[in-house]
């Protein structure tokens, strides 16, 4: 699939795109990634997400005191590209119920998860907790739309799967160091609506609500994480859900993070006859 950064006109995001074109050539080329995962199914030739995807119908900004900068883009992707993505996505990737101990608790996560990416410093292999994984192309041409998009730069793609509505995620908010200060965030909803809810950290009273529809791109950036937390509440009858957000890792602490957090020690599940079906082993540790 030819790249939609290649069709990137504006001047002042071009050095910058550029560059991230660069790091993408690395990211999907496969050099000291793990391809093996339980393979990737081959994306189908009848995607082209370059000529699929149009300018939204809405872009509403949304700033508010204290902190607050959103961008809600309705639809990023319209159906019904919006519904084969979905359904290639939730088919062709490994997924995990990760599992990790905290505060003396052992917790499963209430969701699927997937990620692909690598931070950008060089690092050794045997620097990283898990082989990370090489963007396979409808990601690599997914991060470049949304770049293109919101003239940002990211090298990770993290990936939920929300089955129903009692999957979920609490109040949490994407603040780590490893992502640099004030980082830019993108968030796109494939599926079925759910609600997404903030609060802010210290002013219980300031609280806001959003309903993401299948195909919307939220862009959060500013001090959004510094000032508000996030979640994705249980939902009452809610249809199947697949949400991605780009974000870029500064150092070796996100990569590890974010395989730690969202591949783990759970195993390998794969969508097979209209079910999860557990299927085998976690990937090998990176210093097998």
């Amino acid at each position: 699939m030819k790249r939609a950064i290649d069709a990137v006109a504006s001047s002042s995001g071009e050095f910058l795109l550029k560059k991230a074109k660069a790091s993408h050539a690395k990211l999907a080329s496969g050099a000291g990634f793990d391809n093996t995962l339980h393979h990737i199914i081959a994306e189908p030739t009848t995607f082209d997400l370059k000529n699929e995807i149009k300018p939204p119908a809405l872009t509403k900004p949304i700033k508010k005191s204290p902190g607050l900068d959103l961008v809600l883009y309705k639809p990023f992707i319209p159906r019904p590209t919006s519904t084969k993505l979905f359904n290639y996505l939730l088919e062709a990737l490994p997924w995990h119920r990760v599992q990790y101990a905290t505060r003396g608790r052992d917790i499963t996560t209430p969701r699927f998860t997937t990620v692909f990416g690598c931070d950008e410093t060089g690092a050794p292999l045997d620097t990283y907790f898990r082989r990370p994984r090489a963007l396979p192309p409808i990601l690599t041409a997914l991060t470049d739309l949304v770049e293109r998009q919101t003239n940002a730069h990211y090298n990770f793609v993290l990936l939920n799967y929300y089955a129903d509505g009692d999957h979920s995620i609490s109040y949490h908010s994407d603040d780590e160091a490893f992502l640099g200060p004030n980082p830019i965030i993108a968030s796109l909803s494939l599926g079925g609506a759910r609600d997404f809810l903030m609060k802010h950290k210290t002013e219980s009273a300031r609280k806001e609500k959003f309903v993401l529809d299948d195909g919307d791109l939220l862009l959060m950036r500013g001090e959004t994480q510094t000032q508000w937390l996030h979640s994705i509440p249980k939902r009452a009858k809610a249809s199947p859900r697949i949400n991605l957000t780009f974000r870029k890792a500064i150092n070796t602490k996100a990569t590890n993070n974010y395989y730690r957090y969202n591949v783990g020690d759970g195993g390998i599940w794969r969508w097979m006859d209209g079910k999860m079906v557990h299927v085998g082993k976690t990937d090998e540790k990176a210093s097998d």
